[in-house]
């Protein structure tokens, strides 16, 4: 069929690009290969900045909006290589803890983690490989929903043109296209619930059509029952046989089975779960994919009432992005005090360079040495703020408490936390750091800059005066 297609055609040199429209052309047994200019793109994206000095908000930002859309068109195409995802992960997570793609670094918290929202404590960075999944899982949304779509009278002609995209079984020598769409099925599967019309195509014992009722699906049938689809539990009125569900199903499934609205017209359709308006949408299947996760780890972390408070505090604070992103890694400990260091075996000693304390904590840095006590003494003569009596083993923690610092003092406080810091690794650095004074004039003129429309600037404006 080619070589007819090529003499008609008249073609007689055939030129195959290695990619097209950014997508490899073709892909052979090692998709590894096929793939390898994404991560090569990623790392040279970031050797531009790694010149730079970036804050770790200015960091976040640029692997959120670039780095991590390099891959975004391929992956709702195609199935990325697990080594492939870890590649660019590894470059990611190099840069965010060290400003730089190939060097090693610290990596204070595990990837798992950082990929958590920050409602939970993480940065909410992107896991590719769910993400991929997610983006795959909409090309199969739109061959169940567009079913006059050219592409999807191509496809089901080829590989289910005897049944339905859903429960359409993998073809031997099926295309690594078609093979990336039916593994993003498989989240699609985890949302998916039929919307009961008529109720003649709900199998009530394999379909999803029970929203939020455990998976979906009645608990286990009932022997010696005849009942299949939905439309057996339906009278001729159009409303449900209360008393045949009571008698086959369990309380629990009978109940959540009245509960449904009886449409009893029109046929029954698939819809997306985890969105109101029953359309798939890309969040949706990854915020899924990461509640499957954290229940299949078993993961014992979930942040309670309160803790997820205190990182909505923490996001929320009335001071530059890159301070909250300073003050998320005291509350995690992720701060490169000697101390830490020493426990890591990098320092060979955990003392005070300055005061000569055995320790040097974090609360140590901020709260007790010899230059931060000078620097609250003049911050309170200043700004008329006074750090307030903290718990030794708490005091990052208890800072967040409005009964213990009001909002307006907490968020000059924690900025001049920031400040302490930056003039403690100016003096590691061999660099003159800025007087006392100065530094705290420094930071109420930034904080004020910064948070003119805020409720701490009265207080501000009030003490400086």
């Amino acid at each position: 069929m080619k070589t007819v297609i090529l003499q008609g055609l008249q073609i007689e040199k055939e030129a195959l690009a290695e990619r097209y429209l950014g997508l490899p052309t073709a892909v052979g047994r090692s998709s590894t290969e096929a793939f390898e200019y994404m991560p090569a793109r990623i790392r040279g994206l970031i050797g531009t900045w790694g010149g730079r000095e970036a804050s770790c908000e200015g960091r976040e930002v640029l692997l959120k909006s670039v780095a991590q859309a390099v891959p975004t068109y391929s992956m709702s195409c195609f199935l990325l290589p697990v080594d492939t995802c870890k590649k660019m992960r590894s470059v990611i997570a190099n840069y965010w803890w060290g400003s730089s793609a190939d060097n090693r670094h610290i990596h204070w918290q595990r990837w798992d983690r950082l990929i958590r929202t920050k409602a939970k404590g993480g940065m909410g960075f992107c896991d590719l490989r769910m993400f991929n999944l997610a983006m795959l899982g909409k090309q199969g949304w739109r061959l169940m929903t567009r079913p006059h779509n050219l592409r999807t009278k191509v496809l089901k002609g080829r590989y289910f043109h005897d049944g339905d995209f859903p429960s359409c079984s993998r073809r031997k020598h099926a295309s690594y296209t078609w093979r990336a769409i039916l593994a993003g099925r498989e989240v699609l599967r985890k949302g998916l619930v039929k919307r009961v019309g008529d109720g003649l195509t709900t199998r009530i014992w394999h379909d999803r059509w029970l929203p939020g009722h455990f998976a979906g699906q009645p608990l286990m049938p009932a022997e010696g029952q005849a009942v299949e689809t939905v439309s057996d539990l339906i009278t001729d009125s159009g409303a449900w046989n209360e008393g045949l569900i009571r008698d086959i199903f369990f309380p629990v499934d009978a109940n959540a089975i009245l509960k449904l609205p009886v449409m009893a017209r029109g046929e029954d359709f698939w819809a997306w779960e985890k969105e109101r308006h029953g359309n798939y949408s890309v969040k949706s299947a990854y915020r899924l994919q990461e509640d499957v996760r954290e229940q299949q780890d078993g993961d014992q972390s979930e942040p309670g009432v309160s803790e997820a408070r205190q990182w909505k505090l923490v996001w929320k604070l009335e001071v530059p992005p890159k301070v909250k992103v300073f003050w998320w890694r005291v509350l995690h400990d992720y701060l490169p005090v000697r101390k830490e260091l020493h426990r890591r075996h990098i320092e060979p000693t955990a003392h005070c360079e300055i005061c000569g304390s055995d320790e040097e904590s974090i609360g140590h840095v901020l709260l007790d040495c010899t230059v931060a006590r000078m620097f609250w003494e003049e911050a309170k003569k200043i700004t008329r703020v006074k750090v307030p009596c903290l718990r030794l083993e708490s005091w990052a923690i208890d800072l967040m408490q409005d009964n213990v610092c009001p909002r307006k003092d907490r968020a000059l406080i924690i900025c001049g936390m920031w400040s302490l810091w930056m003039l403690r690794n100016k003096r590691r650095h061999g660099e003159v750091g800025m007087p006392i004074r100065q530094a705290v004039l420094w930071v109420c003129d930034n904080f004020r800059s910064m948070a003119a429309d805020s409720p701490t600037q009265g207080a501000v404006n009030k003490g400086a005066a």
